[in-house]
């Protein structure tokens, strides 16, 4: 039966990223932080190389080397897959693989013998919201694959591969490192030396990614959220943020405009104040109506897009239209879409009944707690996609739901 429920797992898998047309997501510009060390640049960039369409094959290009100051487990993955393939020009089929099995290893661990979970997980995880970023070069597909085997690896209670998904969830991209560092804590509270490992590698991997962030990466999206965001709804927020009287005029902008001042490394290190993200958090404890308004307004406009519309998932070869969504597998996305356009306030109805269902558990504070940091983050500290960086809260809430579920359906002597 595992064998059998395995399989339902990988079919909606294989229909989306194997199947002709093939989809996958289109770079938006941060595949160069990967495949930058690899000098890949796209076979048939187009007149516009990002955004609009994915691309399926990739070419060496000396002219696309660059050797990033951003680092996460999704480059070595990346270099495991260009070097199996061992061929130019490189398919990210091969890539796409990779990520595959890795996915495969988690809902081996998450199926079980009651129907509702099993059903339920393959419905979610196989979302075409997840799934073609099996084919794309984004820092965020090892963060959803080792977050997801992390999960299911504690509820399975299987100290092997929960170590492997502390360490590499901890390394896949440092805006996470934080909620690693929160997980690794979390998992001492089982109390369980199986478990030491895993949570020693997510403190440790943690801490590692936050020592290496780099200032002018903070300074970006203190820019953003300076300009773009609270200045618009308060322009004394501009004061609790220390921004300098010469930049106030820079209201309005964020940092990736052509003629923005941040696409200047040297300012940016010049314009990132003293206090950093200090500034910021004290100014939203003391305007927890700003801190209020700023929460509500992206559950109910920036959670509503869990595939990004501006990222398409076909090659242009195919004809589609420029930005163009697949279909296939996506509903179940579209129907949370809608529900946080309708009806936002449902996501602590969620809350509430797994606090009731599930009781007082280490996994449940665990998850709780992602889905409280990457939204926190992704409201609270950037003003530029926070949609896309909501990523990491839709599957922390669709684990939610699931370990409600994979709860109910056991027997009351397993509990």
């Amino acid at each position: 039966m595992t064998r059998l429920w395995l399989l339902v797992f990988l079919i909606p898998v294989a229909w989306q990223l194997w199947l002709a047309p093939i989809t996958g997501l289109a770079d938006n510009g941060d595949f160069a932080k990967v495949i930058g060390r690899f000098a890949l640049s796209p076979v048939d960039p187009g007149p516009q190389p990002t955004f609009h369409f994915f691309h399926r094959y990739w070419q060496s290009n000396r002219a696309a080397a660059w050797q990033s100051p951003y680092w996460g487990i999704e480059v070595w993955l990346a270099k495991l897959a260009v070097t199996v393939a061992g061929t130019q020009p490189f398919d990210i089929i091969w890539l796409g693989l990779l990520h595959t099995a890795i996915f495969m290893g988690s809902a081996w661990l998450m199926i079980r013998k009651q129907l509702a979970p099993n059903l339920f997980a393959v419905i979610a995880f196989t979302d075409a919201a997840y799934v073609t970023y099996f084919h794309s070069f984004y820092f965020d597909t090892a963060s959803i694959l080792f977050l997801l085997l992390l999960f299911a690896s504690w509820l399975a209670k299987q100290p092997i591969p929960l170590a492997i998904a502390g360490t590499c969830f901890a390394l896949a991209k440092a805006p996470h490192a934080p909620l690693a560092v929160l997980l690794g804590l979390i998992l001492l509270a089982e109390k369980n030396r199986r478990f030491l490992p895993a949570a020693l590698a997510l403190l440790a991997g943690g801490g590692y990614m936050l020592s290496q962030t780099k200032d002018e990466y903070k300074a970006t999206a203190y820019y953003n959220l300076a300009f773009f965001k609270l200045a618009q709804k308060d322009p004394q927020a501009l004061d609790a943020l220390k921004i300098r009287a010469e930049d106030r005029h820079l209201v309005g902008t964020h940092a990736f405009m052509p003629d923005s001042p941040a696409q200047n490394t040297e300012w940016l290190k010049s314009f990132y104040p003293a206090g950093g993200y200090g500034n910021a958090l004290r100014y939203y404890l003391t305007h927890p109506s700003v801190t209020a308004e700023v929460l509500w307004a992206d559950l109910s406009t920036e959670a509503t897009q869990i595939r990004a519309v501006n990222l398409g998932n076909y090659e242009r070869s195919t004809g589609k239209r420029y930005c163009t969504l697949s279909t296939s597998f996506g509903w179940y996305s579209q129907l949370k879409s809608w529900l946080f356009l309708r009806a936002p306030w449902h996501i602590f109805i969620v809350i509430g009944v797994a606090a009731w269902r599930v009781g007082n558990r280490p996994i449940l504070w665990a998850v709780l707690a992602a889905m409280g940091y990457e939204y926190g983050i992704a409201s609270l500290a950037d003003a530029c996609e926070t949609y896309r960086h909501l990523l990491l809260f839709h599957l922390a809430t669709d684990l939610l739901i699931w370990l409600v579920i994979e709860t109910q359906s056991k027997p009351a002597s397993s509990l």
